[in-house]
């Protein structure tokens, strides 16, 4: 899908929104952010959409006016969505209440940490969380936005896929965890991740169709040091390829099935040393209060998120599983790495 408002001059909005058909026609749903107040269809031609490719017949286009949406100069709060799938596609926001910042946290859990996601999306214009559950060539055109200058962005990503446009215009951050506490969360939720309820489904359709190996293999799993090391020890290569090294292969690797190549630790390390903030899930309180001052708002008021006794008990179990360590050897590099540069900032600062 792509989408682009180009113009908001305050009495008119006008852009266009491409559906994933090449042939079908779109249309908006307005809302004010509390009740629906129409939906328009998208039928201006737009010649350079097929001229591209993109699309048929170029009926992709639209323009929002006072007989749309009557008093819309004093609208401050207008949003629009793909009707067909609910894609938020733009939302006007007074200036005054908004970051001026493009911003992209690059999710490293499998359980996304979106309470603090969800805690600072008041903060921007335009917000998207686990963009990667939107496809590439949306997840692309999210990056493009090129109007938006109040842009806050979230996801699971191979990072170097996007890096193009990922320009110098956003600010990319980063919270790493430990890695036999983040392989111990991974395990214990895609052992109970065909059991969830459609609301509550951690996984995209996409993931659950690659993370299928992994799925299995954790819902064989048992919390026994003997079990686990026969599990670890007879792993099927398939769930190997969707467990091993997942922070570095999002950071240096070209795909999730490609497994990193020699020298990843240091690609991994020089994509880090371009983000304008790199913490560390045990030291969140250092983390939350730069994100805190990059995005305008308060460290209070973003969450500090917690690990569950289980995972712990499950990731203790897993440092005397030898296979185990070596799926995470190069995450367990990388997260060295970045735990002593920020320990060695931490003792700076308090010499200084």
């Amino acid at each position: 899908m792509l989408f682009n408002v180009v113009v908001d001059d305050g009495s008119r909005i006008s852009g266009y929104l491409v559906p994933d058909s090449f042939s079908g026609s779109p249309s908006l749903r307005i809302s004010d952010g509390a009740s629906d107040l129409a939906v328009l269809p998208c039928r201006e031609e737009r010649p350079a959409l097929v001229a591209a490719g993109r699309h048929g017949t170029g009926l992709c286009g639209f323009t929002i006016d006072e007989t749309v949406i009557p008093d819309l100069p004093r609208q401050e709060s207008l949003e629009l969505y793909d009707n067909d799938t609910n894609l938020l596609i733009y939302r006007r926001r007074s200036p005054s209440k908004i970051t001026q910042k493009r911003i992209f946290r690059l999710e490293t859990h499998l359980i996304p940490l979106w309470r603090l996601d969800d805690a600072i999306e008041p903060r921007f214009q335009y917000f998207h969380k686990g963009i990667e559950r939107y496809g590439g060539e949306t997840t692309t055109q999210l990056f493009v936005l090129n109007n938006s200058s109040s842009l806050y962005l979230s996801g699971r990503i191979i990072f170097k896929v996007y890096e193009t446009y990922i320009d110098e215009t956003f600010n990319c951050v980063a919270l790493l965890r430990e890695p036999y506490l983040e392989l111990a969360e991974r395990l214990l939720a895609l052992k109970l991740v065909r059991k969830m309820s459609s609301k509550a489904q951690l996984l995209g359709p996409r993931d659950m169709i690659a993370f299928g190996p992994a799925i299995e293999f954790a819902e064989s799993l048992e919390p026994d040091e003997k079990l686990l090391h026969r599990a670890f020890a007879n792993m099927p290569k398939a769930a190997i390829a969707n467990l091993a090294n997942p922070v570095t292969r999002q950071l240096a690797a070209r795909g999730f099935d490609e497994v990193p190549a020699k020298g990843a630790v240091a690609a991994a390390l020089r994509t880090l040393s371009g983000f304008s903030i790199v913490g560390l899930r045990e030291r969140q309180d250092l983390f939350v209060a730069q994100l805190a001052d990059l995005v305008g708002t308060t460290a209070e008021s973003l969450p500090i998120m917690p690990d569950f006794s289980r995972t712990q008990e499950t990731a203790a179990l897993l440092r005397g599983v030898p296979e185990a360590g070596v799926l995470l050897e190069q995450d367990l590099e990388v997260y060295h790495q970045v735990k002593t540069a920020v320990e060695h900032a931490l003792a700076g600062s308090e010499g200084a």
